[in-house]
């Protein structure tokens, strides 16, 4: 019995700092949103202390997940994304709170956006995020890939 115990805890602890669950975020500018062209979209964690670089990505590549090792040894992850501009992306935890920020500061009569992805889908496996003009808002799988035909 004591060695069920002591091999259950071994696991329990193993589990604590295994792989953490990894999320796809999918980001889609909507063509009126800014003339057609990309937003800068910053993904932000909401520990800043865990910031880790800055990517310059061509407009073609979408959003994935890579681990990266920092220089303080923590493997975090790094979104890289489909927007022209410079994206700030960032990992923050096991539950992969992070912030989506939108900055329009070229976009006349638009302020930024902000919106934080959190509770509600820290185990999700991909998340879908529409840029719109006026907000952000999450979405279903089908209701992104519907935007996705119909922006082509």
């Amino acid at each position: 019995m004591r060695y069920v115990l002591i091999s259950l805890m071994v696991l329990g602890m193993v589990g604590c700092f295994g792989p953490k669950p990894l999320t796809k975020v999918n980001f889609l500018s909507l063509p009126e949103t800014n003339n057609g062209r990309a937003l800068p979209v910053h993904v932000i964690p909401v520990d800043e202390s865990l910031r880790v670089k800055l990517e310059r990505m061509t407009a073609e590549e979408w959003f994935i997940s890579d681990d990266v090792n920092t220089l303080t040894g923590i493997k975090k992850r790094v979104l890289r994304g489909a927007q022209s501009e410079v994206v700030n992306a960032e990992r923050r935890n096991d539950r992969n709170d992070f912030m989506v920020i939108v900055d329009f500061a070229d976009v006349e009569g638009a302020d930024q956006q902000k919106l934080l992805i959190g509770d509600k889908y820290h185990r999700s496996n991909d998340v879908y995020v529409l840029v719109e003009r006026d907000r952000l808002r999450i979405v279903a799988k089908s209701v992104y890939d519907d935007y996705m035909r119909s922006s082509r």
